[in-house]
């Protein structure tokens, strides 16, 4: 068994303008957990480009605020409560269509999306 606190975990933000910040809690180091969890902090207007999950399956679920997931064909909006199942060979793009923040929880699995989360720069947690 192995607990993260709210204030544990590994914390990122990839090198995209209005990017979201994340906090890797379990996943995507050497040895470690064959599922992941992340939390991601996506600031108003912001988000992440058209991107894949490097062979991971992800389940997005918001806690506040919402997102909006798009694909080539289709586009969902994810509210407090929502989960969205983005599989391993789909392309999406994510945004923050609200005025406030969102706060989402990543699973992935296997874990190999979050182990290039661990590559991004360094983030403040404040």
């Amino acid at each position: 068994m192995e607990l993260c606190r709210k204030t544990d975990g590994l914390v990122r933000k990839p090198p995209i303008p209005d990017g979201p910040v994340v906090t890797v809690v379990f996943g995507g180091d050497e040895g470690g957990p064959d599922v992941g969890l992340v939390r991601a902090h996506v600031p108003p207007g912001g988000g992440m480009p058209a991107h894949s999950h490097g062979g991971s399956d992800v389940v997005l679920t918001v806690v506040t605020g919402r997102i909006r997931v798009a694909d080539a064909g289709e586009s969902v909006d994810v509210e407090p409560g929502d989960s969205l199942l983005v599989r391993k060979d789909e392309t999406v793009s994510l945004t923050n269509p609200g005025d406030a923040p969102a706060e989402v929880l990543v699973a992935a699995g296997p874990t190999d999306f979050l182990a290039g989360m661990r590559d991004w720069p360094e983030q403040s947690a404040g």
